[in-house]
Order: structure tokens, then sequence, then C-alpha cells
């Protein structure tokens, strides 16, 4: 409901609640007794009662809470001068206000005119006349009409996210008949009063109730101060209630504390790498809860660069002792042998024993939100080198390069531009990604037409391997749609919503938008949608036995990113698990040893490998 409306609305209800409610007690005030009837002191002239704050229309106030107390100081002054000025007060229901409260329900009045509001209104517009009475002579009477609304809360109150990123707010409805009673809210169309002319401030989504998109910026916006506002369906002529989100180029990176050494540091699984040392980090992320994330660290004597690792679904295990890779150990020692740092993160497994099966996409909160994770691990690995104990010319890691499988190029890749690792134009920090290596993804490039598969999207015909022929399906496996589930899902509780098996089985296809905003090309339509810094290396590398969807999800990846990268590599004998061959592993180290240098200008810390 428009703002002009909620005010002509009000005008309506005051002006009945005036006329049809307020005055018979106006006429009371008018009837004077016979002489002698107790004017001030006895007196033949009538007495007069005025009663202060008395508004027209009358005034309006929110019920009253524990953490927000609702009180007016009401006073009466009785005239002729000289009267007794001693008065009792008391409440009455409006007439035909639609509140038909008593005692408790219309709130409390002290006897120094101290209006407390009731907690709760049975319905709404719920009026209440204030009266004041002369001790002197009962006869004479003034009031005043409050007034009584709910009070809408939103939570979170305050926020900040990216362009295009999605947040969910809650409206409480505070002071219905039951906590849990008409807490039904309208959400307004967000403004933003500073924005300049053209640029949106973004929207609400239909299908999900208080569920804020993000626009994506115009040239020339860097930020944007958003105003969202919920008006309640029980009480409509109640003010809205309000909160601010401030939307900005990148997502805002979270924060690394309470660095621990784990006693027990594996070796990988070809019995080497050892001598790592292993750390447990409690990283904190803005709107999901804090996830402890666990490092193992091989710091090279003489190092030319720190390379991040991490595998696929939920990142929970270490890239050198993967289960599900014969040969990951390979890729780690060769790179680490090539005078580089290797650190790798695991979201859970060996460390944890199996209590964060789901890694980094433990939700909830949504993909692109739990992506913080890894962006934040990141950012510190690059800029707290010496708390790892690498060997770098300089106070950070450069140059810092990055690989992940499957879910894992995902990481890297809302890493990269999301949150300003790799990106232009970003709120987060200056560059600190040199060089990214995305294998068999990124696989959640586009969320919404992988999980709400009723349209037949396909990738590109631009097949990354000699024996891909032809467009392939973007739509997930139920499998895949299994792993971007828990996204969604409170870990502990029964494994619901399944908001991606839903879409894919076309049971609930209402999450389209909320899909679109979390995946890593959330703007398909812009002309540049995904653009990384000119200066990062990005090489992309699929197996030609790959038929997952991480292949054409890869390939629209591949195709959207600005500058466009090499075309993909390709390792001729691997499915979807790249590292499971051996020639898949050496085929990703030999990409990062060749490629992880710094570019022309800045300091070459790879002249230590050569």
């Amino acid at each position: 409901m428009k703002t002009s409306s909620l005010s002509s609305a009000r005008q309506v209800w005051y002006r009945v609640i005036v006329l049809l409610g307020l005055l018979p007690l106006s006429a009371c005030l008018a009837k004077a007794p016979g002489s002698g009837g107790g004017g001030g002191g006895g007196g033949s002239q009538p007495l007069t009662v005025t009663v202060s704050p008395s508004m027209s229309p009358p005034m309006s106030v929110p019920v009253n809470t524990s953490t927000q107390p609702s009180t007016v100081q009401f006073s009466a002054t009785v005239g002729p001068s000289g009267s007794s000025q001693d008065v009792t007060w008391s409440l009455a229901p409006g007439l035909n206000s639609g509140c038909s409260a008593t005692g408790n329900g219309l709130g409390s009045i002290t006897s120094g005119g101290l209006y407390t509001a009731p907690p709760t209104i049975a319905a709404a517009p719920c009026t209440v006349a204030v009266t004041a009475t002369s001790t002197a002579n009962t006869s004479y009477s003034g009031f005043a009409a409050i007034i009584v609304h709910v009070v809408v809360s939103i939570s979170p109150a305050t926020d900040t996210i990216g362009q295009g990123a999605n947040l969910q707010y809650v409206a409480t409805v505070i002071g219905t008949p039951t906590p849990t009673s008409d807490q039904t809210v309208n959400w307004a169309q967000p403004t933003c009063p500073t924005c300049p002319g053209g640029q949106t401030a973004g929207g609400f989504d239909a299908n999900n109730p208080g569920l804020y998109v993000a626009p994506g910026f115009q040239t020339g916006t860097s930020s944007a101060a958003v105003i969202v506002s919920a008006a309640s369906t029980f009480d409509p002529t109640a003010s809205s209630g309000t909160a601010t989100i401030t939307v900005q180029q990148t997502d805002a990176l979270g924060k690394v504390s309470n660095q621990q050494s784990v006693s027990s540091c594996p070796a990988d699984s070809n019995g080497k790498l050892a001598n790592g040392k292993c750390y447990s980090i409690d990283v904190s992320c803005d709107g999901v809860a804090d996830l402890t994330t666990y490092l193992k660290v091989n710091a090279s004597p003489v190092a030319g660069g720190t390379v991040l690792f991490v595998i696929g679904s939920g990142g929970d295990g270490l890239y050198d002792n993967n289960p599900l890779w014969q040969y990951g150990y390979e890729t780690v020692e060769n790179v680490f042998a090539a005078n580089f740092n290797t650190v790798q993160v695991s979201f859970g497994d060996p460390f944890a024993n199996g209590t964060q099966p789901n890694g980094w996409l433990q939700g909830p909160g949504g993909v692109r939100r739990l992506a913080c994770r890894y962006a934040t691990v990141a950012d510190w690995v690059y800029n707290n080198p010496q708390a790892l104990g690498l060997n770098t010319p300089g106070a950070t890691s450069a140059p810092l390069c990055a690989t992940g499988n499957s879910g894992g190029s995902s990481a890297v890749a809302y890493a990269a531009f999301e949150y300003g690792l790799a990106g232009t134009a970003t709120t987060g920090p200056a560059q600190e990604f040199t060089m990214i290596e995305p294998t068999a993804g990124p696989v959640t490039t586009r969320l919404d037409e992988a999980c709400v598969c009723n349209n037949g999207a396909t990738g590109p015909d631009v097949p990354s391997c000699d024996t891909n022929t032809g467009p392939t399906s973007m739509c997930y496996t139920p499998s895949e749609a299994a792993i971007i589930d828990p996204a969604y899902q409170v870990q502990g509780q029964p494994n619901q919503p399944t908001l991606c098996s839903d879409g894919l089985s076309g049971t609930n296809a209402t999450n389209f938008n909320r899909f679109a905003s979390d995946s890593i090309d959330y703007a398909p339509d812009n002309t540049i949608p995904i653009p990384l810094s000119k200066t990062l290396v990005v090489n992309m590398r699929f197996g030609a036995l790959d038929t997952t969807t991480g292949v054409p999800q890869g390939e629209v990846w591949w195709g959207a990113v600005r500058p466009q990268p090499p075309q993909p590599d390709c390792t001729l004998d691997a499915s979807h698990e790249l590292p499971g061959v051996s020639d898949g592993a050496t085929d990703i180290a030999n990409d990062i040893i060749t490629q992880c240098v710094l570019p022309p200008g800045a300091q070459d810390r790879g002249k230590a490998r050569k």
C-alpha cells in the first residue's frame, strides 16, 4: 500500500472515530447542572475540564512492549479560575472504534494522568477515550482520545549485501491478540532516496514473502542505501516497520578468529607431505552460522607463491587425501615441489569426525551467502602468511593462486567475483588472486537453470573436450540437487526444506529468483555479467568423460567471464573427478606451476622456483 493511501485511510478512521465515537462524550461536557450543583467552591458557574494533550485527529501510540515503553502524560485544567484542580482519570473504549477491549485491554492510567498503552489490542483500530472527571462535581468531565496501534518490527534492522544478492527479512507484528495471530504483512516496494536517477532499489520476490533481491548497479553507482518496509494487514493504519540495507558492489567478507594448532596433521594418501602443520580457525560471516574450518599447510623453504586447494561439494576433506580421488596427492606434491606454499582448506574431515558433512554448503543462508566462508579464508591466508609460517618475501602471500574441483571450483569463483578477490569495481579488498583454476565447473554458475529445470536450458554448443558433442542440459541430477539442498537448511534439523530438489522435480518452482540471485552469474542479461580483473589468470579444465552438469555450467561461466579466458583445457581420460586419474592430477599441477606468476610490474616472486 502506498504512503498516500495509508495517510488517507488514517484520516478517514480519525474522522469516523471523532464524529461517531467521541462526540457523545462532548455532549456530556456541555450538560451543566442547576444552580448550586457544584461549580468550583459551590458557585453557580458551570465547571470546564480541559485535558491536554487533546488532538484532532486523535493521537496515535504503539502498543507497550518491554523494550519500547509506550506512555503519554496527560494533564487536566479545571475552570473557572480558583476551582479545585483535583480530577480522577478513567479509560473507556471509543465508540464505533472496532475495539471492544475493557479493563487492562485499554491500557492503564495513574492518578497523575500517566497513560500506558496495553501490550495487545483486540482489534484495529483500537481507540481509547481518556477522561478526567472533576472530584468537586462529578458531572463535569473532559476527555482526549488515543488510538493504539500494533508495532511492525523487521529483522534484520540493518545489513549489508552485494549487488544482485538476496536477504530474507522477517516481519513480526507486535500487539495482536496472540503472539502468533495476525502476522501477515504487505511488503512495500523498496526505495533508495539517495540513488541517482535510473538506479533501481531492487525488490521483493512475489513468491517468497520478505525475500529481498538487490539490484544490479548502473554505471556510476557504487553503493545504495535502500529502505524496506512492511505494513500490517491486521492494522493497516499502523505505521509500517522499516529497515535499512546497504547494497554495495561486492558481498562483505567475514572474519577469522581463534586460530589453534591441530596436533594431528595427516600425511597425504601417498604417505608424503607429512611435515605439514594443521590449524583450526573459526570463520564468521554475516547471516550464517559460524563454521570451524581446517587448514593443512606445507610451507616451502623457498616459496614462489601460495596455492589454495579445496575439494568438491562442500569441501569436507583434504585435497591430498580425498577418498574420491586416487591421485589428488600428486597435484599438491608437484606444486609443493615447485617451491610453492600449499594451503589445503577443509571444512570438515578428517578433523571434524563427520560432524560437518556438508562443509561450507551447510545453511541456512543460501549458496552465495555461504560462499563467504571460503572467500574469508582465502582473504585471511593472503593477509596473514606469518600466522601460518609461510615463507614470503612480502607482507602477503602473493602471488596467491587457487584451484578447486566441482563444488570447490564454485567456491573459488564466488570468491573471485562476488567477494571481490579478483573482480572489478569491488567494495571488497584489492585484487588478491593472481591465478585461479576451476576444474569440472563452476557447477553453480546458473542455479536457477539447474534447480528449476522447466525451461530446457542447455549449455553453449562449445564443447570443451573432443568427445563432447552438442549442447548439454543445465539441469542437475537428483543427486546433484541433494548437494545444494543443505545450503537452505539448519544442520541437525529434519532435512527440510529441499528447495533445489523440489524445483528439479517440479514440486515447487517458486524459488527461481532466489536461485538466480544465488548464482555466480546472477545477472545473465548484462552485457558483461562477470567482469574480472584484466590481470587475473584464469585456466579452466574439464574431463572428456565428464557427463555431469559441471561441464555445461562451467562452459556458461567461461562464456560469461570478461575478459574471456582461453578455451578450457581437456584431460581426455578424466571424468568429473579430475584428480581421480594421474594425468588429470598432473595437468592441474602443471597449469598452476606455469601460470601462478605475478603479472609484469609486480614483484616477481616466481624467480625462486625458476
